[in-house]
């Protein structure tokens, strides 16, 4: 029977990482959300007997019910969970926490087997094991995020991320509370979107597609970073309000009203590498208007324009990746010959952090971008190997692609438009010595920021398997 090990050691005392795994409502947080997890059980006091539902999609969206229980519950030491509805024959997973003094050793053993006999085995090798080896190294990671602890800071800001729950924001936010910062993130979803945030990360509700809550979010902050993004960026849903001149241009001029009313002192905003009033693009444009009223809103402001931004939860070229585990090719809407200097999302999050902790920022707006120019074919090229894939890259013709999508336009929400189309096939490349002149840094090489979370052994801690 395959069993899966794993482990990490965090510098968290192990009563409160106990106390985070004994809650069955953070299980979302650490799911991946391609899975689309969702709790189904209203008890979820844990003790031996417990039984917990929830809902997954974990293969092209079809719903699978999972329904375990608590077998053993020792805390702070241990729990088991058993499988008694879900998709295995058998699986049992038990969960170790070793004091260390320092910190916290987590220790995972699940034993599995599917149903199906030989067939199981078969989809075990070629599907099911490095799926459940993603879903652990993403948990690894998760964990770690949401438990990171905030180092001492002397003289600590106040700073609310606009954006904070997204790609980002979310970076620029873990990033300050690490550095010791008071964060609040501002969402139109509040709690609900918490996700990775630790949970010393203040959130408070308010909509910048409408301006209702800001004057509150607001209250009491010394800085501001606005990094915006609309689910589903770059397709555009108007129906829904999720456009670049809804969010990024109308949003971001209602954030700086309402943050020189509430008596924030400074202003950082997140743009775009391109941006400018006479753009050919309207996402561009729509990023001109909001560094404008970012320029003339008499706080102290920094404007910064990345080019492409890669990331464990980006959804540009991860999709790419995503097409070669489940296609077995990744499909280009081009021969892939536009030119990029991806950015790795830690250097825009260190990047946002220093602006605040100095002035060599002030007044400027900085164009950032990593330190390799490369072809989009070269960038999924790098990332296939990265992550160890062999898969075909085959291009397709633009305007076909372009002619196919237009009819999904007219659904509440399209996966994808022509103008998506456009704004993934630009080429995005920029100047960072002005950027490096002022605030001098390491930028980090495409191959190197990918290694993070798409190489087969990245993540903190440890995997293997055996099988007994």
């Amino acid at each position: 029977m395959p069993t899966l090990r794993s482990s990490q050691t965090l510098p968290v005392p192990r009563d409160e990482v106990f106390a985070f795994f004994a809650q069955p409502r953070n299980l979302a947080r650490i799911t991946p959300p391609g899975l689309g997890f969702v709790l189904r059980s209203s008890d979820v006091r844990m003790r031996p007997g417990l039984d917990i539902e929830y809902r997954l999609r974990p293969l092209l969206g079809i719903p699978v019910t999972w329904r375990s229980r608590i077998v053993a519950y020792d805390p702070p030491a241990s729990f088991v969970d058993d499988q008694v509805e879900g998709p295995y024959r058998h699986w049992s997973h038990q969960h170790r926490f070793i004091d260390l003094g320092e910190g916290t050793a987590i220790d995972d053993e699940v034993e599995l087997e599917l149903p199906l006999g030989i067939i199981g085995g078969a989809a075990f090798r070629l599907s099911v094991r490095s799926r459940l080896e993603g879903i652990f190294r993403y948990r690894a990671r998760a964990v770690a995020a949401i438990l990171q602890q905030a180092r001492p800071n002397p003289a600590p800001r106040r700073v609310a991320v606009a954006g904070g729950t997204g790609f980002v924001g979310g970076a620029v936010a873990a990033e300050l509370h690490r550095r010791g910062h008071e964060v609040v993130v501002i969402s139109h979803r509040g709690e609900d979107a918490r996700a990775l945030l630790p949970d010393a990360v203040g959130i408070r509700t308010a909509d910048v597609t409408t301006g209702i809550g800001l004057d509150d979010a607001l209250a009491g902050i010394d800085d501001l970073v606005i990094a915006l993004a609309f689910p589903g960026s770059p397709v555009e849903s108007p129906r829904q309000g999720r456009t670049f001149e809804a969010v990024d241009a109308n949003g971001t001029e209602r954030l700086v009203m309402a943050a020189r009313a509430s008596g924030v002192r400074s202003v950082r905003y997140v743009s775009g590498a391109g941006a400018a009033p006479d753009a050919e693009r309207h996402w561009f444009r729509a990023k001109w208007r909001a560094e404008e009223a970012v320029r003339t809103s008499g706080l102290t402001w920094t404007i910064v324009r990345p080019t492409w931004i890669y990331g464990p939860r980006d959804v540009s070229l991860n999709r790419f990746v995503g097409f070669a585990r489940s296609l077995g090719m990744v499909p280009l809407t081009n021969r892939g010959r536009q030119l990029l200097a991806p950015v790795f999302v830690d250097d825009i999050a260190h990047l946002l952090a220093d602006t605040l902790e100095g002035t060599a920022a002030e007044s400027a707006t900085l164009e950032i971008g990593g330190p390799e120019t490369l072809p989009m074919h070269g960038i999924i090229e790098t990332a296939l190997r990265v992550a160890g894939l062999r898969r075909p890259i085959v291009p397709g013709p633009t305007a076909l692609l372009k002619a196919m999508s237009a009819p999904l336009t007219l659904l509440p929400t399209p996966p994808l438009t022509p103008d998506a189309i456009d704004f993934i096939n630009q080429p995005a490349t920029v100047d960072t010595r002005p950027l490096l002149e002022r605030m001098p840094r390491r930028l980090t090489p495409l191959a190197e920021g990918l290694a993070t979370y798409l190489a087969p052994s990245a993540g903190p801690g440890t995997l293997d398997w055996s099988t007994d």
